[in-house]
């Protein structure tokens, strides 16, 4: 049984599949009509020339042996007669071998050979007859001389017509691929925050059409998704607000009623401190929730440094088998950010240092306009390079946690990064 051999396996085939997979649309659109035009240009010239040498070879032959004839019939009617001998055509017979060289006279009779004889190139004709071995010789030299001009001009030619189709297909490509590109940059154009944005009219009538209508379609639904999120996150937002109030005044009225008993105090403290989480919370969604082309007032500006006392002030209470340290440096760090947006991203950062370091010590320093929250512990690889984007801050966690940090901080412009240096996990804010 014969062996199949699937070419598509072998690894020059493979690889010549990855690199051509590499190349962009265009590339391959005009490499695949140049190697298609030069091999009908080398298939058509070998055709051209192999049928030029078959027709050559047929004539050659035929006159020679008409010459053979010829001089056959010259000898039947005188035995003497002497052969051809011409600058280019030569009869020789049996007697005149001492004029043959060897290699010719050595020739087997009834086929035609090309052979070199010094610096002649000779076409040579052996027949068996009445009167012996008859050998006819014609000089070929210049024909040859000329074929190989001919082949030379013949592969110029396929050259140049192979240059001038790349330039061509280049073209050519370039405007098949148009339509494609402009698809390409009328997408990246498109601005993530923008919404009822549609492209289909402008590729209206064009093959990309039914690419570019379902991109539309696709974005109306996205853009109906978005709405719907915002509209629910700024509701929730705002109807959680009046139950909050009411849970403020209450326990403000609750702090006037239980003075003076020290057991009350600490609840309350922890009350009104669980208030104000989840007030803050609520006016983060509210303002994630709006658009973000609203720019923010000139004087909405909060002190980080006020921030971030009160949230480990906070966390001290909640944890005070902790360690909570603070290397505050230079002057007060302000940003134009309400106060509500600073207090959830420390607080989720701080808040996660406590609860899930393997340490006792939390360290949170300043360097010029970065704050740095370290613990001693570490991240897997692959949150290191991007927060996680769900909406819990660990495991089973209930929160917005990291998630929430970096979508504020995609709000404000801030930078935020991951690091495991050191033996522990540290969390760099850029302001």
């Amino acid at each position: 049984m014969a062996l199949a051999i699937d070419f598509r396996r072998t690894r020059l085939v493979r690889r010549a599949s990855e690199w051509y997979a590499q190349l962009s649309l265009r590339a391959r659109i005009a490499g695949t009509m140049i190697a298609l035009l030069a091999m009908a240009g080398l298939i058509l010239s070998a055709w051209a020339y192999l049928a030029d040498e078959r027709l050559k070879r047929n004539i050659t032959l035929d006159l020679l042996s008409e010459e053979l004839t010829h001089f056959e019939q010259r000898l039947h009617a005188d035995r003497g007669a002497e052969p051809l001998r011409s600058a280019r055509l030569s009869i020789y017979r049996s007697s005149d071998l001492a004029e043959l060289p060897r290699h010719i006279a050595m020739l087997k009779p009834g086929e035609m050979h090309r052979v070199r004889s010094g610096k002649r190139l000779l076409d040579v004709l052996v027949r068996d007859g009445n009167f012996g071995r008859l050998y006819i010789t014609y000089d070929v030299t210049t024909y040859a001389t000329q074929e190989k001009i001919a082949l030379l001009v013949l592969g110029l030619g396929v050259v140049g017509v192979v240059i001038i189709a790349g330039l061509a297909a280049t073209a050519i490509s370039r405007r098949l691929v148009e339509p494609i590109t402009a698809l390409a940059d009328q997408l990246t154009r498109i601005d993530p925050q923008q919404r009822h944005v549609r492209i289909g009219a402008q590729f209206a009538g064009n093959e990309l059409e039914p690419i570019a209508r379902s991109i539309d379609t696709f974005m109306e639904r996205l853009d109906g998704f978005v709405e719907r999120e915002q509209s629910f996150t700024a509701t929730a937002s705002h109807e959680l607000r009046t139950p909050l109030a009411v849970m403020r005044g209450a326990v403000e009225l609750l702090e006037t009623q239980t003075a003076g008993r020290p057991g009350a105090t600490k609840a309350i403290a922890r009350i009104q401190r669980a208030v104000r989480e989840m007030t803050e919370f609520t006016d983060a969604l509210l303002a994630l929730s709006r658009e973000p082309q609203r720019a923010v007032p000139a004087e909405t500006t909060c002190d980080v440094y006020a921030v971030l006392a009160r949230v480990v002030e906070d966390q001290r209470s909640v944890a005070p088998e902790k360690n909570i340290v603070m290397d505050l440096q230079g002057g007060p760090l302000r940003v134009a950010a309400p106060e509500s947006m600073v207090a959830m991203t420390l607080g989720n950062l701080v808040r996660n240092a406590v609860q899930h370091g393997s340490g006792a010590d939390v360290l949170c320093r300043s360097q010029g306009r970065e704050l740095v929250v370290s613990n001693a512990g570490a991240l897997p690889a692959g949150q290191l390079e991007n927060i996680p984007p769900r909406f819990t801050s660990h495991p089973g966690g209930h929160g917005m946690g990291l998630y929430l940090v970096r979508r504020i901080c995609e709000r404000y412009g801030w930078a935020i990064r991951l690091e495991n240096a050191g033996g522990g996990v540290t969390a760099t804010v850029n302001f």
